[in-house]
């Protein structure tokens, strides 16, 4: 099935339920807007008060037509709520330029042809024929001025002001029509009665060209204007339209834009609705201005897992000393159940990401849709191979090593980005290709991209480009993705037991050298004074050694005696006979393949044996001192 059909088949699963919600699917025939204003009337259309819409009150479910739902330029009204200079007849009045004002009579021209084929139709509102009769008095900015809601110069023009961030010109407004006694809500945009009303008027009057609809099968009235502002991000932009008859975008393969597709009004509508609604409900950004959205769902409106953070609840879980004591894949087993258990044999997931192309043109960028059960496979794969220490710190600020699955934003920031004050931040561009990737990865099970764990071991090995916090945030994040990238290609055990403890006995050149560095950064940092934060020659060599690492070791070698010469008898043994210990494995190369660039597998060696020291070192020392 297509994207459009999964939207399809989700509108028709979702309309009419949740809507206790705050962000409910659109009636047809309706788009959300942001309104400014809000015009309160009586039954018999006279004003009575207007107030600005607090922004947290701004979206508002009003009535358009095709052209209006999608208009970009030109003059198409909306049905009912629309901007002052479309519904306002005094308007021209107070415009400064003769353009201006035409353009105004204009636009209030077409809106009450409009709202009057509205009202005198059999499908007819009290409440619009309450609105028709005080908007055919051409008085609403004189009444917005008398409320305080809109302001003159000195000469009678508008001041050059905003209403909530939009110019006088394009403020939304909304009515709201009371003492009519009606059991509906007294505001139009809740009104059940009054959104059927136009549904039923609107299908009633497409008298446009009907065709097949590529969608549906069936011929229906075909729609030329689709719906825009699906993502916040890129309003603008529409996802379908062939309006470019002139750039002949489609020449070679049709004649014109009808035989590229047709698709039909209904059909246009409910996949826009329905993609809409999942955005604003479930959408994810990536990217601060040049944003991507990306969006996983189920049709059927059953939880699906945030793509982008797949096991963030297993940090509620950590809470449970119960659920603390599971090992790791356990925890992820546990914490995805409760999504798989919902789920039925023939459920689907589908998972789509969107980014503007361009100010009008929205592409899709991604899509893949999964059964349920595949889907749930895939991220929990991800998750047991995907892992690694991550350095915590309790209430009493004391370090410990808890197990974690790097979200996907942190392995691109980790690769692509740099250190901007407390934060690692990619560019827009960089850091949305680079997730979608990894999406793509995680989604068709396939190993992390050689390119990325290059990035993250360079990354890795300059430690003084980064704070100390997100030098182990990017560390570990590095060897979480190369665990990952050796457990795909089975060059490592799948197993958590193995793999990421120390292994005393592998004798991998680049493992071995990056034990070494742990042991020479611990000689040093052992000697230092409470509070010391100097950096060790280890950490400042390090972008050296991993290039030359024999060469660079022979250096640090030499340096650490006078360190050696501070410590206590026992533990000056211990760490020697340590460095004996890794030296002697080594040296059973020549000094040429010693001297070699590392590969990125120097970095859990150089991690599993900080940890290991770090976390027994004091008791080996009271060992080596009783001796």
């Amino acid at each position: 099935m297509s994207w459009m059909s999964q939207l399809y088949q989700t509108y028709e699963n979702n309309i009419g339920k949740n809507q206790e919600d705050s962000i409910t699917l659109t009636p047809l025939a309706h788009m959300n807007a942001n309104a400014q204003i809000e015009v309160t009337l009586d039954q018999e259309g006279n004003f009575k008060a207007a107030e600005r819409i607090e922004k947290e009150q701004a979206v508002t479910l009003i009535p358009v037509t095709e052209a209006s739902a999608g208009r970009a330029f030109g003059i198409a009204p909306h049905a009912l709520s629309d901007t002052l200079s479309y519904i306002a007849g005094d308007f021209s009045r107070y415009c400064r330029e003769e353009k201006a004002k035409r353009n105004a009579e204009e636009k209030f021209r077409r809106y009450m042809e409009q709202l009057t084929g509205w009202k005198e139709s059999a499908y007819q509102h009290v409440k619009v024929v309450a609105i028709h009769r005080y908007l055919s008095r051409k008085a609403l900015i004189a009444d917005l001025v008398r409320a305080g809601i809109v302001t003159l110069t000195e000469d009678g023009v508008f001041a050059d002001k905003k209403i909530s961030g939009q110019p006088y010109e394009k403020a939304m407004v909304r009515f709201r029509v009371i003492g009519i006694g009606a059991a509906e809500s007294d505001s139009t945009w809740e009104d059940i009665s009054l959104i059927n009303a136009y549904t039923k008027y609107f299908l009633s009057n497409q008298d446009g060209k009907r065709d097949l609809c590529y969608l549906s099968g069936h011929v229906q009235a075909r729609a030329d204007n689709h719906p825009k502002g699906i993502v916040a991000a890129n309003y603008g932009a529409k996802l379908v339209s062939a309006n470019d008859s002139q750039g002949f975008t489609y020449r070679g393969r049709f004649q014109d834009a009808d035989q590229a597709y047709a698709l039909s009004y209904e059909s246009s509508q409910k996949v826009h609705s329905a993609l809409t609604w999942l955005v604003k409900k479930q959408g994810i950004y990536v990217g601060k201005t040049d944003k991507r959205t990306f969006l996983c769902w189920n049709p059927r409106g059953k939880k699906t897992v945030d793509i982008l953070d797949p096991f963030a609840a297993l940090k509620d879980e950590e809470e449970d000393s119960a659920a603390a004591d599971l090992p790791y894949r356990k925890k992820l087993m546990k914490i995805l159940q409760g999504y798989q258990n919902q789920f039925e044999d023939t459920d689907a997931v589908v998972v789509m990401a969107m980014d503007a192309a361009t100010t009008g043109r929205l592409s899709i960028t991604y899509y893949n849709e999964l059964l349920a059960s595949d889907f749930m496979d895939r991220i929990l794969y991800w998750g047991q191979t995907c892992n690694w220490y991550f350095m915590k710190f309790t209430e009493e600020k004391k370090p410990y090593y808890q197990i974690e699955t790097p979200i996907v934003r942190r392995i691109a920031e980790c690769a692509f980005g740099r250190e901007q004050g407390n934060f690692i931040e990619a560019n827009d561009k960089v850091l949305k290709e680079q997730v979608q990737r990894l999406v793509k990865c995680m989604l068709d099970k396939q190993p992390v991209p050689r390119d990325i764990v290059h990035a993250l071991t360079m990354r890795a090995s300059t430690p003084l480009a980064y704070s100390r916090g997100n030098r182990e945030r990017v560390l570990s994040t590095a060897c979480a993705v190369i665990l990952k990238y050796y457990r795909d290609r089975g060059m490592i055990e799948k197993g958590e037991e193995k793999d990421m403890k120390l292994d005393l006995e592998n004798r991998d050149r680049s493992y071995l050298f990056g034990r070494l560095l742990a042991v020479m950064e611990k000689v040093e940092r052992s000697t230092y004074d409470r509070g010391e934060s100097r950096e060790p020659n280890a950490i400042r060599l390090q972008s050296v050694y991993v290039n030359h690492p024999f060469q660079v070791w022979k250096t640090l070698e030499g340096v650490l005696n006078p360190y050696f010469q501070k410590l206590s008898p026992g533990s000056r043994k211990y760490y020697k006979d340590l460095i004996s210990e890794i030296t002697g494995m080594l040296l059973e190369e020549d000094e040429p393949i010693l001297n070699q660039s590392l590969k990125e597998t120097y970095l859990l060696g150089y991690y599993l044996q900080r940890m290991e020291l770090n976390r027994n070192n004091k008791k080996q020392e009271e060992e080596t001192e009783n001796e």
